[in-house]
């Protein structure tokens, strides 16, 4: 039996763990997009000022893969899926086929179409190799904006200010996916961003952009006026990367569409993580879990399934909405 799996994120490593404990002797790869091993996403702000180096981001669960057999393969980006082959076709040429397929492609975050033909201006952080490109402009004199809705622009924009940075938020909204803050506490993180010194233009995303040869100068589409940045740091809300579905003959809603089992319409291809689409019937509506704790859970799910397990997924409100990792998200402003 050979198992594959795209994406070497949470939601794969767990799936591979458990396909191993179920199955001694599978055969599993584990195919990632990026050139660089396993990490921990959810602490690339800590790059930005140099509270940690990207030595010691390594995620623990990636520990022992080669140890138990499974493979691992980096800088393979899948762009086409061939149902009939049973096989998946990579950007580099090479195909490799599967008996039972993982898609825990993850996410990808939305840039405004405005600050597009400024690539080495404007940097989502995705990614280590573009969080570490946005820790080289931290270096460059002048104030940094951050672009996004929730908690990863949050906590990006009190990065770069204790790294000493002036700073801007454009915040142009609540997230669509995901657990928004909300209420009070809503409140108390733009007030305490606020305090921190960084300007927060709340409702607004982004009107124009002009450049000045040095850096861009931003409009935001609401309550702020227009400011001069060397840099835009994108923390937008993650969408499902599925580019490479298109056409196969997976049913895609904005993500993967999953049953109960994390199965996808077709019997032998499974989907967990930020890419994943549950459809709750009860609730008659689709949710998006993003969040490492819930990759990681559906990651194990899928594993498990994939060897004939036929385990259906819990649907608590709580693993449904994604949940902050560390201090609750208004403590990271303080002290």
């Amino acid at each position: 039996m050979r198992y594959l799996i795209l994406g070497n994120g949470p939601a794969g490593l767990a799936a591979a763990k458990s396909i191993r404990a179920s199955d001694a002797g599978a055969e599993i790869l584990i195919a990632g997009e990026e050139p660089s091993g396993p990490y921990l996403r959810p602490f690339l702000v800590h790059l930005l000022g140099g509270e940690r180096e990207a030595e010691g981001l390594g995620d623990p669960q990636a520990a022992g893969l080669a140890e138990s057999g499974i493979s691992m393969r980096l800088g393979m980006r899948a762009v086409r899926l061939d149902i009939p082959a049973k096989a998946v076709v990579f950007a580099d040429g090479s195909v490799e086929s599967y008996d039972s397929l993982l898609i825990a492609t993850g996410g990808r975050p939305a840039i405004p179409h405005k600050l597009r033909p400024f690539p080495e201006r404007v940097l989502p952080i995705d990614s280590l190799a573009n969080a570490l490109r946005i820790r080289e402009r931290v270096a460059i004199p002048g104030t940094m904006a951050v672009l996004g809705p929730g908690f990863l622009a949050a906590v990006t924009a009190l990065a770069l200010r204790r790294a000493g940075k002036e700073v801007v938020w454009l915040r142009p909204g609540e997230p669509r996916f995901g657990h928004p803050e909300g209420g009070k506490v809503d409140a108390e993180v733009l007030s305490a961003a606020a305090a921190a010194g960084i300007t927060v233009f709340d409702g607004g995303g982004v009107a124009e952009v002009g450049d000045t040869g040095e850096g861009l100068t931003v409009t935001p589409s609401r309550g702020g006026w227009p400011v001069t940045v060397s840099t835009v740091v994108i923390a937008t809300e993650r969408h499902p990367n599925t580019a490479f579905l298109r056409g196969s003959g997976i049913e895609s809603g904005t993500g993967v569409l999953v049953d109960d089992e994390l199965r996808t319409n077709v019997p032998e291809i499974f989907a967990a993580g930020d890419c994943a689409e549950l459809y709750d019937r009860a609730m008659q509506e689709s949710r998006l879990n993003f969040g490492w704790r819930s990759a990681m859970a559906q990651g194990r799910l899928a594993g498990e399934n994939m060897t004939g397990a036929g385990k259906a997924y819990l649907r608590t409100r709580d693993e449904y909405f994604w949940r902050l990792f560390g201090p609750p998200l208004r403590d990271r402003f303080k002290g």
